[in-house]
């Protein structure tokens, strides 16, 4: 992974908005007065900060090996978590989707895995450099 240095400050960042995302989300369930809302709306809001700061640090680790950037790990989990937020706030205000719920959220993961096998082999099929 990264330096220690820089790792830590992601996590840090990432620890202040998790916290912040907490106090909005307990905010959003209190004001519409539905105490369920409020897992949906943190799995939401942490979700897009994760995306978030994956799309930021991704171009200052470019020149890391594949396996060694944290911006992966950010996309990734950033991502899923987006994506159980939205998928249970449709299920909640429109009941009866589970099976179709379930099927998106296999595909996004195949695409996905996908996505991160195609990057990882255009890179071992590059040209040596000579």
């Amino acid at each position: 992974m990264s330096s220690g240095r820089t790792r830590s400050n992601y996590e840090s960042f990432m620890l202040a908005f998790a916290l912040f995302s907490f106090a909005v989300a307990i905010l959003v369930a209190w004001a519409a007065n539905r105490w369920i809302l409020f897992i949906p709306v943190l799995l939401i809001e942490v979700g897009f900060g994760y995306l978030a700061l994956g799309f930021v640090i991704r171009p200052m680790e470019l020149h890391k090996r594949p396996v060694m950037r944290d911006a992966y790990y950010y996309l990734l989990w950033g991502s899923i978590s987006a994506l159980l937020g939205i998928e249970w706030l449709v299920n909640m205000y429109a009941p009866g989707n589970l099976p179709l719920l379930v099927a998106l959220f296999v595909i996004w993961m195949g695409v996905l895995a996908a996505s991160l096998a195609i990057g990882r082999n255009r890179e071992k099929a590059a040209l040596p450099k000579q």
